[in-house]
């Protein structure tokens, strides 16, 4: 079997890379270990896609149902300090767009499975190191002579274990709650951000399933020592109203909850020979900003544009250059994104008087500033690219 390239990892960026790669009649077989399943349940997890992403899978002819957010509204809890993001302070119709994670999934399963080998995984690469290309030997024996091996599997990529990359990891100390609410009082097209001691709450729209329904997502991120072993259900039931009183809002629990602890991590390297991390299988960050989706398909976007551009010119696509190229235009992005989600994690969990007195006019003052604001919001959307 014979493929230029081979994905680890049929999830998201895996796939969007094989129907990108499509279009330029460049071939790929995806490697995924779970079984082929037609359609996941609906389930309560939600993505959020900022312009440039949404306008990648658009031009891989990829159409999702999608809750589209024109305004953000981000508030210090413990102050009076706020900020309001608008699609009109950079002239566009959304700043981004809230999806079903099983429903992306499911379309991009449906679009790539005649390119897919499911219920099996990579279990050893062949001639790593040498002038030959490279073979990738599966679980079951099969053997794949390929040019490049794409680590899409996640932040404990298996191809990435396979070829010993060094990788540094650090734990928030934090655990985060999702569930879906129905809210009375919220603009549809509105999120919310709240900064507080009873942590990161974050509330998005939802795609609508009928039109009496108001669903929005919540991300609440919760230190443990807050928690302290407290059932997730007491908890919400505590302190939901603290952020009901805060927004104005009513908030009705409208779903299972749940539950994860929230760590970082970041590849020194992105490369090893033939073998490429892309997405969560190179970093993660915290999910406060909603943009570890976004800066997946930014890699992947910039990965399948070297790969492109060295195919069109008759390059081979696994010169060491093509990946170099690669990591050197998205390896300081995404260290710069993930030492920043740090800074705002610790400057906003801090219980220093003088830190909550400096955000709380921070906000303000980046508030009142419309040049600021609009780098924020289009640094955000995707569109400075590198």
């Amino acid at each position: 079997m014979n493929a230029p390239i081979t994905i680890s990892g049929g999830g998201i960026i895996g796939n969007y890379i094989s129907l990108r790669l499509k279009k330029s009649h460049i071939k790929s077989l995806i490697i995924e270990k779970s079984k082929d399943s037609q359609a996941l349940p609906e389930g309560i997890r939600t993505l959020t896609l900022n312009n440039h992403s949404m306008a990648m899978l658009k031009a891989v002819d990829l159409s999702v149902e999608a809750a589209d957010v024109n305004k953000i509204e981000v508030l210090d809890g413990e102050g009076t300090g706020n900020i309001q993001f608008s699609s009109e302070d950079i002239s566009e119709e959304s700043l981004s767009h809230v999806v079903l994670f099983n429903d992306l999934r499911n379309e991009l399963l449906r679009m790539c499975r005649d390119e897919t080998i499911f219920s099996n995984e990579i279990q050893s690469i062949q001639n790593l190191n040498k002038e030959s290309d490279p073979e990738v030997i599966l679980k079951d024996g099969t053997s794949i002579k390929t040019k490049i091996i794409a680590g899409c599997d996640g932040r404990n990529s298996n191809v990435a274990k396979i070829v010993s990359l060094p990788n540094s990891y650090s734990e928030y100390k934090q655990t985060a709650l999702t569930f879906i609410v129905d809210v009375k009082g919220a603009d549809q097209t509105t999120a919310y951000q709240v900064f507080s001691e009873r942590g990161i709450f974050a509330l998005m729209p939802m795609p609508k399933k009928d039109s009496t329904t108001n669903r929005y997502t919540v991300v609440w991120s919760i230190k443990n020592s807050e928690l302290n072993n407290q059932d997730a259900m007491d908890y919400i039931k505590d302190n939901l109203s603290y952020f009901e009183s805060k927004l104005k809002v009513s908030l009705a629990l409208d779903s299972e909850i749940l539950q994860f602890g929230l760590s970082n991590h970041h590849f020194k390297n992105y490369i090893s020979g033939p073998v490429v991390l892309i997405g969560d299988a190179a970093h993660s960050i915290h999910p406060l900003a909603g943009q570890g989706i976004n800066i997946g398909l930014a890699d992947a976007d910039i990965f399948c544009e070297e790969i492109i551009k060295a195919y069109e010119k008759g390059i081979s696509i696994n010169e060491k250059a093509v990946l170099k190229k690669y990591e050197i235009r998205r390896k300081g992005m995404n260290l710069l994104m993930l030492k920043s989600m740090d800074f705002f994690v610790n400057t906003f969990n801090s219980e220093n008087l003088y830190l909550r007195l400096l955000r709380n006019w921070g906000l303000k003052s980046v508030n009142k500033t419309m040049f600021i604001k609009a780098f924020f919001i289009k640094h955000a959307s995707g569109f400075n690219r590198i």
